[in-house]
Parts: structure tokens; C-alpha cells; sequence
């Protein structure tokens, strides 16, 4: 980052807000780069910035709803039963008689 980056703000001024701007344009940064370089595991763009996995994942998840898909569970894969096999089918009629 340059040493003038923060020269437009003027004294005194309110050191949180500047400092949450400043980290709102470097996540920013850090998202756009995620998605350019999908081929990329997370771990290894974790090591390129310095930053946790668990950071850089809160970053992509923020900025970027369409995020590089992650494992997924195959034992609830099958959620409609095998072709060929019918359910049973359960009716609730009303059969008491006064």
C-alpha cells in the first residue's frame, strides 16, 4: 500500500470508520483475485496473502455469493428412492362411523 494512500483525510478524523473502509477495499481486492483464480485451493491463496483459511473463506462468503464449490457429502446423495421401486401410499381418510 502506498504511504500517501490516506492523504485526502484530514485530522482529527475517526480512526475506526478509516480503518474499516480501508479493510472493506482490501477484501474487496482479495475477492476479485479468488475469483479470477478459481483453479486455486483456498489454502494456497490463504498462504499468498498471510491471511487464516478461515479469514479468507469469511472474505469469499461476503463478497462473492458464487464461490468455488466444496466437497460434498455423498451419503445423502440419493434423496428419491430408486427407480423402479414405488413408495407406499397411505391414505387418512376418515373411516370411524357414528
Amino acid at each position: 500500500m502506498r504511504a500517501d494512500a490516506f492523504d485526502n483525510v484530514k485530522c482529527p478524523f475517526n480512526y475506526k470508520k478509516e480503518l474499516m473502509r480501508a479493510r472493506r477495499a482490501l477484501d474487496e481486492k482479495v475477492a476479485k483475485y479468488i475469483l479470477k483464480n478459481r483453479a486455486k485451493s483456498y489454502r494456497d491463496l490463504a498462504q499468498e496473502f498471510h491471511l487464516s483459511l478461515g479469514t479468507l473463506s469469511k472474505i469469499a462468503r461476503h463478497h462473492h455469493h458464487e464461490r468455488k464449490p466444496g466437497p460434498r457429502s455423498r451419503q445423502n446423495e440419493q434423496t428419491s428412492p430408486p427407480q423402479g421401486e414405488t413408495t407406499p401410499v397411505v391414505s387418512f381418510e376418515n373411516t370411524d362411523k357414528e
